[in-house]
């Protein structure tokens, strides 16, 4: 469990899941490796690709490390790899749901914690692996929140149909995502191609 304070009435906790520290710890040693096989392999121009990828991966890094949760006395804020941090009040979480989420593709269900206000909207979301059970009780601790406990673990499907706010559409229908995802970056392709010739 990896928390810390920053101020006295501040606490700030980071994802503690073994997977998550590897792939932190790792970005290094996978940087290295690279930039040495593209140096012996191709020279300057390896060099060049190199540093491109190095400054690459470290972006990487410096969003996997920013990731955690921030308590204080009167606000929650959430901060994620990727998008804006979420900042609410404490008195808005309504209800506190810990499930087992499932993947669509059948593998291991892992434990999610989801802090909801009073519409069933996303406060703060702790996914596991990354965060283990144990920051999941850490931050219930601190913020004196019982949480409704679901016994059997459901696909994000029908968490979504449930809490339809608090499960985005790409964890509830991942393949038509995906695909439309997909098209669009591929229109997108074409577009750019078409405008430069």
């Amino acid at each position: 469990m990896a928390a810390r304070a920053i101020a006295p009435s501040e606490r700030v906790l980071v994802p503690s899941g073994p997977m998550y520290r590897r792939l932190v710890g790792s970005t290094p040693v996978l940087l290295g490796a690279l930039a040495a096989l593209l140096v012996a392999r191709s020279g300057l121009v390896g060099l060049m690709a190199a540093s491109i990828v190095a400054l690459t991966l470290a972006g990487v890094a410096q969003f996997l490390r920013r990731e955690r949760i921030v308590v204080t006395p009167t606000h929650i804020r959430s901060v994620r790899p990727i998008g804006w941090p979420r900042k609410r009040a404490r008195d808005d979480i309504a209800i506190a749901v810990s499930v087992r989420v499932a993947p669509a593709s059948g593998r291991r269900a892992h434990r999610n914690l989801f802090l909801l206000d009073g519409r069933d909207r996303l406060i703060a979301r702790l996914k596991g692996p990354r965060w283990t059970p144990e920051d999941m009780r850490q931050l219930l601790g601190w913020l004196g929140v019982q949480p409704h406990e679901l016994e059997h673990a459901v696909t994000a499907r029908k968490l979504g149909r449930r809490f339809p706010r608090a499960v985005p559409i790409s964890e509830r229908y991942p393949f038509a995502y995906g695909v439309t995802v997909g098209a669009v970056l591929a229109g997108a392709i074409v577009a750019a191609s078409l405008l430069v010739d």
